[in-house]
């Protein structure tokens, strides 16, 4: 059975075409990144971040198929407030439909640096990241254990951009070293926020969860579980 065609826009972005399914990312977006040998503590609190951010009205970005990207999905979705923007290292063609149902039903979009009949590759993940940060308002990196981070991030604390560390990342020298040029330290999103509405906890009656560990949130005017 032929797959049913959906309709694909594009824009000019710094030379590059880009294309993409349904909506961009709006004004208030976080990007959530993560990366290999994050462990249960960071996708987690990847999850949490996620919720979160759907709970104080936040956007997310990020890229599916990785190690982390589930536990973002479902922060999203168990809260129901949110859009979800998949950036993907490979052509919209290429993309599952079950990808593109979830992020269209929360009222986002899947983005592609690349033309649409592309197969992954690693130089369209390393634009996939990029982008996703250049469209968002603020990243929250969480595991990359490397000693180097992306030219792209750095980029955005020499431009003042709001960039964050999760501490179940700070193993790695790389994510050490974007603190001391300025990157925050957070447990997950909320602690991104000056004033934030909504809070996770660890509760263990709490009706939010991912990998044994539950969640209640706390609201400024009322507490909810």
């Amino acid at each position: 059975m032929k797959r049913k065609k959906l309709q694909i826009d594009s824009f000019s972005y710094y030379g590059m075409e880009i294309r993409y399914i349904g909506a961009l990312p709006e004004k208030d977006t976080v990007f959530l990144s993560g990366g290999k040998g994050m462990g249960k503590e960071g996708i987690v609190s990847m999850y949490r971040s996620s919720l979160e951010a759907a709970a104080n009205n936040w956007n997310v970005s990020y890229l599916p198929g990785l190690e982390y990207s589930e536990a973002v999905e479902k922060g999203i979705f168990e809260k129901d407030r949110g859009a979800l923007y998949a950036f993907i290292p490979m052509g919209l063609n290429c993309a599952s439909l079950g990808l593109i149902s979830r992020c269209l039903i929360t009222g986002g979009g899947v983005i592609s640096p690349v033309a649409d009949d592309s197969l992954f590759s690693l130089s369209a993940l390393s634009a996939s990241r990029s982008l996703a940060q250049s469209l968002s308002r603020a990243t929250i990196l969480g595991g990359e254990n490397r000693s180097y981070i992306p030219f792209s991030v750095v980029s955005a604390l020499d431009e003042g951009r709001e960039v964050a560390v999760l501490e179940s990342a700070l193993n790695g020298k790389g994510m050490r070293n974007l603190i001391r040029d300025g990157a925050l330290i957070v447990q997950s999103f909320s602690g991104f926020l000056s004033d934030p509405r909504y809070i996770s906890f660890p509760d263990k009656k709490g009706k939010y969860g991912i990998m044994g560990e539950n969640f209640g949130l706390l609201d400024m005017e009322r507490y909810e579980k």
